[in-house]
């Protein structure tokens, strides 16, 4: 029987592996700091985008994000989600740019903001950062549904140009997304009963 049960064995361990050949963890510190190259990229399509006379960027930012409360009073898991939407945002805006004048300067910054927007949703998928958006999160959430739906196509795009620059603002704060959940988690299992 011991050939038997070391073939059991090696099946179950080729199937364990095999089940998830890309399966992969998630590490966000590493967008906090960029490649010189997407550095200057980023920049160029901002500032090319920013030479447009139709370009209203700042204040049609500003529309997408007029809400409260503020950014610093989301938890660390909505900070990761609303993140996601915002990137999301940026690919979408960059996807639609690809046949306008200034698509000799999008090909990068997009390679760029889908790998960033395809590492996040992995790490949603991630048990350790899966908590549903919270009640303090689902107006920011609603709010650039509503967005996307009322305002016009160019201020959508002037936007998320915008936001693809704030980019270098928001994006150290991924790897303490990262550090923080796993706090929360590692304090949720060692207070399984917590008292009122």
């Amino acid at each position: 029987m011991a050939i038997p049960i070391r073939l059991a064995a090696m099946m179950v361990l080729l199937v364990t592996v095999t089940a998830h050949p890309h399966r992969r963890h998630c590490h966000m510190s590493r967008y906090r700091s960029l490649s010189p190259s997407d550095i200057r990229a980023i920049r160029l399509l901002h500032n090319e985008h920013e030479k447009s006379p139709f370009s209203d960027g700042i204040k049609c930012q500003k529309k997408m994000f007029r809400h409260k409360p503020s950014v610093c009073d989301l938890k660390a898991s909505d900070k990761q989600i609303l993140t996601l939407e915002r990137v999301t945002l940026a690919v979408d805006v960059l996807t639609n740019m690809t046949e306008s004048p200034l698509s000799e300067f999008v090909s990068q910054p997009l390679e760029f903001f889908r790998s960033l927007e395809d590492d996040l949703k992995h790490c949603r998928k991630s048990p350790l950062y899966s908590d549903s958006p919270s009640q303090k999160l689902m107006p920011w959430l609603n709010h650039l549904k509503h967005f996307r739906e009322r305002v016009s196509a160019q201020c959508v795009q002037d936007a998320g140009c915008t936001e693809s620059r704030i980019w270098f603002v928001i994006r150290p704060n991924l790897g303490l997304f990262q550090q923080d959940l796993a706090k929360s988690k590692n304090l949720a299992e060692s207070n399984p009963n917590p008292t009122n």
